[in-house]
């Protein structure tokens, strides 16, 4: 577990067994295919980066509509396992699934804790499962190769502005190559991005943030704030104007 600590990240291979991994692909599946729903999980779109049709992003705010999903993320064996990673107790932030989709776009380098900094000025944990194989043609995680410090970096228009964190240069990143069964932590001070997945397979990984507990259940709190400034295209007030909030994104979503 020294891993996180040092490195701001930490590698479960085969962490989920089979009965779990079966009701997270079953959840994914069901995410992917439920229609836009008013009041509903948040979905979001994107533009192709292969031919410019418009394709599922994400979909966040789904534990209410699956259960066994919900049990599996904030159940005993995770929460146990983020007290040992990091040596303090979290309870679950949000949820979302990154459909990276043939055609999905990747993300600028940027750090989780500029976003969420307004909600709890603290160290987040973030966990990825993958529902299916990374690599680098399908557009993998990618993390930072410079050593891990616990500090929020400057950031514009939702991506690092600071140098040795260009995302063309190749020296300055490092592929996080995933299997289903896996379970990836990292730190919200992780800087990490990722490239277009242009291969004809998905990519689809679940992201699940936990917070310190001692700030309370702030999940409620947060989705309450992102529906009222960003919702699901569905929800949107024609007369409102959402660029503010799109503006912090590190890749543009619809």
């Amino acid at each position: 577990m020294l891993d996180y600590q040092t490195n701001g990240f930490y590698l479960a291979k085969n962490y989920f067994d089979t009965s779990e991994l079966e009701q997270l692909i079953a959840g994914a599946n069901y995410l992917k295919e439920i229609p836009e729903i008013i009041n509903g999980p948040l979905k979001y779109f994107e533009k192709s980066q292969i031919n410019a049709s418009i394709i599922l992003n994400r979909v966040e705010k789904f534990c209410e509509y699956l259960p066994l999903i919900d049990g599996i993320i904030r159940g005993d064996k995770l929460l146990n396992s983020l007290k040992e990673i990091t040596g303090k107790q979290y309870t679950l932030f949000k949820e979302k699934i990154n459909f990276k989709l043939s055609g999905g776009g990747g993300f600028k380098p940027h750090q989780d804790g500029a976003a969420f900094k307004s909600f709890v000025d603290d160290e987040l944990i973030t966990l990825i499962i993958p529902i299916h194989n990374t690599s680098k043609s399908n557009g993998c995680f990618q993390i930072s190769n410079k050593n891990f410090k616990k500090k929020l970096l400057p950031h514009r228009e939702g991506k690092i502005a600071s140098e040795g964190y260009e995302e063309d240069v190749i020296e300055n990143w490092q592929n996080v190559l995933l299997s289903p069964g896996d379970a990836f932590f990292f730190s919200s001070f992780l800087a990490h991005q990722s490239f277009n997945n242009l291969s004809t397979s998905d990519r689809s990984c679940f992201f699940i943030t936990y917070s310190p507990a001692e700030y309370g259940d702030l999940r409620t709190q947060y989705f309450i704030y992102k529906r009222e400034n960003f919702p699901p295209r569905i929800e949107r007030n024609e007369n409102k104007d959402y660029e503010n909030w799109r503006q912090k994104l590190s890749r543009e979503i619809f």
